[in-house]
């Protein structure tokens, strides 16, 4: 049977009744937001896995946001990250955490954590290889793995589902769906039109846009997901502040919007999550993006651009009214073990298949079509079995060494043998969420177009009968396995096709899980595990360096400024001032700041913007062997109110003596703004 007969047939065979929902009514809704931010200096990215990357600053605070749906005494978690993927390690500590907050209420079946998956967000939080090779720079080749991030990011998801567990009340939730089409491109079409049914679509992207809407009964409005799926890559990998990206402007933008109060225990969030992206882009790209896919030389405007998009789309869908959900939550979770796992004949249309070891092509070090790695001329897209002899023998034989051929793996020529060097997950978590009419799909990998497409018909081949009418992707779920694509797609060993790591049945496995899942909601049937994941807590990893000390000239203070603002300003002008600093490691000022813009008013000065705030930048530079400089930077928008103004810079610095550490604070001199 093909896998176009398949979906056809399972449809019209699902007829049977959904036991598990109920009557329609309102929800018990709840929201929360916390902050993550990890080190602003001297920490790797995960994104681009670039060495010459490393954090020097702070752009935008990441969050950690909340919304939890319950009906009929079952709940479900949704949390997005501002992060470039999420981690099994992250998801399994965090179920820790509120197991023993919660006891039984919350557990990997009804939580799902996502990423936004921003490339410009910060590192080592992976307790796998691969990933904490990806997060090395310079300083750290070897791997950059972060405790004091990885804690960070624990401790702000664990928050954020306290703040929305704490302010669950009755509400509603209403679905909007709309188109946002320009906004990007496949920056693989050869493999996309490979696919037998690409002809039957009018896209080769995934253009909808779906909104849910959180509104509690006594009137006030606390939130909303918007997925949409693009990747986050407006910032390049020469930009080194930790920023959310095109994602991050557009929460920032809604969040200014509706006021939302980030030191509060309930209030409106906002959450711009991602989808099926893993080969769309946003039309603008980068600073370093080719020909075909570039951007502008100015990082931020290309940023602005491709957030603004979905911002306005966003907003838009946001005032229409759509379909009030009504009837029961349910979800399903089970953990798959991709190493020793069995594929159906049904899904494969081949007879029943084994899924490879894990691996990583030639083709995944060349890079994306607008990004490529420029590794070696002869490391490119492409790579297969047959062409693989033209590779510099060089690295033929390096790739020999640590990753020999597989013929399960074949036309993929392995590079990097993942699963035989336990470098990645091999147990991996399949997820769905039913809230009412909806269906929220929790895939832990980057899907393409059409893997993502496959995905949602069959999950709504099984559930369309019983009252669901919507399904969605939810990208980059609860643990990251690289890339996902079709059978046909593979066979091209493009980027993505030399990044799925199981084999060309990898996604003919993702649908047998997502239609057992699907199955067992329809007929109210349990589900059980192939094998528990591996928690490696406890294992050695290469541990970045903390500060030893921070150190000034004897006649200095910390805080004291060392280039002033000037005396005045125009609207649209920047403000930059630098001061004698500590390192931010020493203190990652979680729900808290390292700057403020504020503007005086009668005898009062009043904060009108953190560093958490789109038009300001935290900047820290090395003076020497233990000398800070810290450079703020303010640009003015062209909305702002004239008047008076001042920077101040908070910090804090160890004594090499006593091991202690101190908080400062610094502030310019006053300036007018006209």
């Amino acid at each position: 049977m093909t896998l176009k007969r398949y979906l056809k047939s399972s449809l019209a065979i699902s007829t049977l009744a959904f036991a598990g929902s109920v009557l329609a009514g309102n929800y018990n809704i709840g929201t929360g937001i916390y902050d993550i931010t990890g080190p602003a200096a001297e920490n790797g990215f995960f994104g681009y896995a670039t060495s010459s990357q490393q954090v020097t600053g702070l752009h935008q605070r990441a969050r950690s946001r909340a919304f939890i749906s319950e009906n009929s005494g079952k709940r479900v978690v949704f949390v997005s990250t501002d992060l470039g993927a999420m981690s099994q390690a992250i998801k399994i500590e965090v179920i820790k955490k509120l197991s023993s907050l919660y006891g039984t209420i919350y557990s990997h079946d009804n939580v799902m954590l996502t990423a936004t998956h921003t490339h410009v967000g910060s590192g080592g939080f992976s307790h796998y290889s691969l990933y904490e090779l990806a997060s090395a720079d310079s300083t750290s080749l070897l791997g950059g793995y972060s405790s004091e991030n990885f804690n960070a990011i624990v401790d702000g998801v664990v928050a954020s589902i306290q703040r929305a567990h704490n302010n669950l009340a009755p509400g509603s939730i209403e679905l909007v769906q709309g188109e946002l089409d320009g906004a990007t491109k496949n920056r693989s079409e050869a493999a996309y039109n490979e696919n037998d049914d690409a002809g039957a679509y009018t896209n080769n992207t995934n253009n909808t846009m779906s909104v849910l809407k959180f509104k509690k009964d006594n009137g006030n409005e606390v939130g909303l997901i918007n997925w949409f799926s693009a990747h986050p890559t407006s910032f390049s990998n020469q930009f080194t502040l930790l920023s959310g990206d095109n994602k991050g402007y557009a929460q920032d933008r809604f969040e200014n919007l509706k006021g939302t109060d980030y030191s509060a225990n309930e209030t409106f969030v906002a959450a711009f999550a991602n989808g099926d992206e893993g080969d769309t882009v946003v039309v603008d790209g980068n600073a370093n993006s080719l020909p075909g896919y570039e951007g502008s030389s100015d990082e931020f405007a290309n940023t602005v651009a491709a957030g603004t998009r979905q911002y306005n789309k966003g907003l838009s869908l946001y005032g229409q009214s759509g379909q009030t959900l009504s009837g029961g939550v349910d979800y399903r979770h089970r953990w798959a073990d991709f190493e020793n796992y069995t594929v159906s004949g049904t899904y494969t249309g081949e007879g029943a298949k084994q899924l490879c070891s894990a691996s990583r092509g030639f083709s995944f070090a060349a890079g994306a079509e607008n990004g490529p790695s420029n590794l070696d001329p002869t490391i490119i897209e492409g790579i297969t079995i047959d062409n693989v002899g033209n590779v510099n023998p060089l690295l033929q034989f390096a790739a020999f060494l640590v990753g020999p051929d597989d013929s399960c793996q074949h036309p993929k020529p392995n590079l990097i043998a993942t699963g035989n060097m336990n470098w990645v997950p091999e147990v991996l978590p399949f997820q769905i969420f039913v809230i009412g009419e909806l269906a929220i799909i929790g895939v832990p990998v980057e899907a393409t177009t059409m893997a993502g497409r496959r995905i949602r018909q069959t999950v709504l081949n099984q559930l369309s009968s019983q009252g669901v009418t919507t399904a969605i992707i939810a990208g980059l779920a609860n643990t990251y396995s690289g890339y996902l694509t079709t059978q046909e797609e593979f066979s091209m060993q493009h980027y993505e096709g030399a990044s799925t790591e199981f084999g060309q049945f990898t996604l003919a496995a993702y649908l047998q899980e997502f239609d057992g899942l699907a199955s067992a909601l329809k007929n109210d049937t349990s589900v059980y595990d192939d094998k528990q994941p591996r928690d490696r807590i406890n294992d050695y990893r290469n541990e970045r360096l903390g500060v030893v000390w921070d150190g000034k000239y004897w006649w200095e203070s910390f805080g004291q400024v060392k280039s002033n603002a000037n005396s005045s300003y125009s609207k649209g002008d920047s403000v930059k001032v630098t001061y004698r600093g500590g390192h931010p490691k020493n203190n990652l000022r979680t729900q808290d700041t390292f700057l403020k813009v504020q503007k005086k008013e009668g005898s009062s000065w009043v904060t009108i913007a953190n560093d958490w705030s789109w038009d300001t930048l935290y900047e820290w530079n090395r003076d020497g062997g233990d000398r800070s400089l810290i450079d703020i930077t303010w640009n003015i928008p062209t909305t702002a109110d004239s008047g008076t103004y001042r920077i101040k810079h908070y910090g804090d610095w160890k004594n090499g003596w006593t091991g202690r550490i101190k908080s400062y604070s610094g502030t310019s001199r006053t300036f007018s703004v006209n």
